[in-house]
């Protein structure tokens, strides 16, 4: 599968380099893509412009500050058909105010608000909620060893997509359920930055009781 990683720092390099490992081809990009060279050579990836990388992919990893997706989606367009993941979060402290105005507002989500930003794309959000020291330590592991990743998705399709890229790398995916419930694994909330193996993710789901 083509993966274009649009930011690739410590979210989007680390799993771009796993995926690349697992068979896939990927496309590191930033605005300075020559620096991504030697991260690229190691795993046989390529590098591009953030423009570059959205065409190559089928499917779309979004690993910038949050601040940024509306500049991102006005370069790249609305990403018709491809499946776009949303690995933000929303932090005041490093966004600004903007963040906080998608925090306090009620009647949408955080991915709620990146999806509007992408009309033409099948959102699923993933990868938010793991330190990334832990996708880059624990990668590749099996069976009850895995450590679960959230997701969720209004595209049931897409997320068994993203599901499938989640197990390739050695992790297990926590399916949390739609877009709306994706509240729960996001900062602050029950499953944030938890980095649990999946059966105590699956018990802690389960005494939330949600």
């Amino acid at each position: 599968m083509k993966i274009g990683i649009i930011g690739s720092g410590n979210i989007g390099g680390t799993l771009g380099r796993h995926w690349a490992k697992a068979g896939h081809e990927v496309m590191f990009s930033s605005r300075n893509p020559e620096s991504l060279q030697p991260m690229a050579d190691a795993v046989g990836a390529q590098t591009g412009t953030v423009e570059a990388a959205a065409d190559f992919g089928e499917v779309i990893l979004l690993a910038v500050p949050y601040a940024k997706v509306p500049e991102v989606a006005q370069q790249v367009g609305p990403l018709e058909g491809k499946i776009l993941i949303d690995a933000g979060n929303p932090y005041p402290q490093r966004d600004g105010e903007m963040a906080q105005r998608v925090i306090d507002d009620d009647a949408q989500t955080a991915t709620g608000f990146v999806a509007a930003q992408f009309p033409g794309a099948q959102t699923v959000k993933a990868f938010n909620s793991v330190y990334y020291e832990v996708l880059d330590q624990k990668a590749f592991r099996a069976g009850d060893e895995r450590i679960a990743v959230q997701i969720c998705s209004d595209d049931p399709q897409a997320k068994q997509t993203v599901i499938q890229l989640i197990e390739a790398i050695g992790f297990a995916p926590q399916d949390i359920g739609d877009l709306d419930s994706g509240t729960i694994f996001e900062p602050n909330a029950p499953l944030y930055n938890k980095n649990l193996k999946i059966g105590e993710a699956e018990a802690l789901l389960k005494q939330l009781n949600v």
